[in-house]
């Protein structure tokens, strides 16, 4: 109860009207959650480049105030090739530009808004291993404004969907160790929560998240790819630029 009512109050549902970026300690775990109400001032949106670039200057150019680095990729100090997108990314504004791979979206999580700025989860996994296909609001896929998408699915409908994919053998150890890990999510009420937590697995994010609210959520880069930005100031720096980022901007 005491730990129920200590996360009430870190992270509340109601709307203020003005995100805020919480920072606690929970269960021995450093937190960094945006929390962006339903009926904010502010809303998220996303910004992206096809070349890596600052979180910084993604924020900037987007004209945001805050933000956090969206999907994994494949930067060049990693293979000499130009940077390039890991999984299937982003549409270009007006829902003009698709992914190479629309509409399957593999065993990736789109989390994705439609023009009324309603945050929700989809998967279309057509190809799949069909074990793991469980897909959400996949007939709202040609609905969709804009999206990124990453694995693993976190939350799916208040699901845990990480022992799925454990079964499924596509959990590595590098995902399983105790590390930052970051997310984002929505929770019944729509609002939108993201951020980062300290010293843990990805199997152990899901359970630890829903006590935020979440009910959809997906996993977020970490590594040298992570990184926070507040008010014109790096909370979290980064290790290495990056090509897209769910940002909050004010708005219009």
């Amino acid at each position: 109860m005491r730990i129920l009512l200590f996360l009430s109050i870190l992270l509340p549902y109601t709307s203020t009207f003005a995100y805020s970026l919480i920072t606690k300690t929970v269960e021995w775990h450093k937190v960094r959650v945006f929390h962006i109400p339903k009926n904010d001032d502010y809303r998220v949106s996303i910004a992206a480049r096809n070349e890596a670039t600052s979180l910084k200057s993604l924020i900037q150019e987007g004209g945001a105030v805050a933000g956090i680095n969206g999907a994994y990729f494949t930067p060049k100090d990693y293979t000499g090739k130009p940077d390039s997108t890991n999984t299937i990314r982003i549409i270009w504004g007006e829902g003009k530009k698709y992914s190479e791979y629309f509409p399957d979206t593999g065993v990736n999580g789109l989390f994705w808004f439609l023009k009324n700025w309603t945050p929700m989860l989809l998967q279309n996994n057509i190809w799949g291993n069909k074990n793991i296909r469980m897909n959400l609001n996949s007939e709202k896929i040609w609905d969709i404004y804009y999206w990124i998408a990453n694995f693993p699915i976190l939350l799916m409908s208040g699901v845990n969907v990480i022992p799925k994919y454990i079964d499924a053998g596509i959990i590595t150890e590098k995902m399983r160790a105790k590390a930052v890990k970051s997310f984002i999510c929505r929770t019944k009420e729509n609002d939108i929560k993201m951020g980062t937590i300290s010293s843990i697995s990805i199997v152990d994010v899901p359970l630890f998240i829903k006590q935020f609210g979440c009910v959809d959520a997906i996993n977020l880069d970490s590594g040298g790819s992570l990184a926070l930005y507040d008010t014109w100031k790096y909370i979290i720096w980064p290790g290495r630029n990056i090509m897209d980022a769910f940002i909050i901007k004010k708005k219009e």
